[in-house]
């Protein structure tokens, strides 16, 4: 069980750095409308760290990017992070949903084969950024005490925004999941039973 604690947390750390870096060299940038979104490699990164590390490596990654983000990012990126409630709403809903995935994965892992897989997956993407957008979006202007009538516009117009990068999540975590060996295609955190009660891995 240890072990598979380090593993979480290594790959958590790993996946969240490397969203980070993405940001700070300019791979991330921000998509100014109703709403500023971030666009970029940072949320395949949170997937892949999810995934393979179940929900704890789901919650550090995105809690490492933002974090990172706030501090050595771009100056119009700091500006948006850096602020408390965008910082900490993002912190909390995009590491809880984000964990989440990681249990989602676990589940389509054990019943469904690829390549069927891979259309459970992608409706896992979808869901994350259905539900993760308000979630990080309605705090913001609650706490901020932002106009109330512009959340329905916001999370809508998040959503047309972020069409693209979705897009982009499903085909680059798909083709991952494609070219990793099994061994390590696999959810990488938990050990299963196998048929005999011999502990295994899927």
């Amino acid at each position: 069980m240890k072990r598979k604690v380090w593993q979480a947390l290594a790959i958590g750390i790993i996946f969240g750095s490397f969203a980070g870096i993405s940001s700070v060299v300019g791979l991330t940038f921000l998509l100014s409308g109703i709403t500023d979104n971030a666009i970029g490699f940072f949320v395949t990164l949170f997937l892949l760290a999810a995934a393979l590390g179940g929900p704890l490596a789901g919650a550090i990654a995105p809690a490492l990017w933002v974090t990172i983000s706030a501090w050595f990012g771009p100056p119009e990126m700091v500006a948006v992070v850096s602020d408390p409630y965008t910082f900490w709403s993002n912190i909390i809903a995009l590491g809880i949903t984000t964990a989440i995935v990681g249990l989602a994965y676990r589940i389509i892992y054990e019943r469904i084969n690829i390549p069927v897989r891979l259309l459970a997956w992608a409706g896992i993407v979808i869901a994350y950024y259905f539900i993760s957008l308000p979630a990080s979006v309605i705090p913001q202007y609650l706490l901020s005490g932002g106009p109330q009538d512009e959340i329905l516009a916001a999370v809508l117009g998040g959503y047309a925004d972020y069409i693209p990068q979705m897009i982009f999540d499903i085909l680059i975590t798909s083709l991952v999941f494609i070219a990793l060996p099994s061994a390590y295609a696999r959810p990488l955190w938990y050990e299963y039973k196998r048929a005999g009660g011999q502990s295994g891995q899927i």
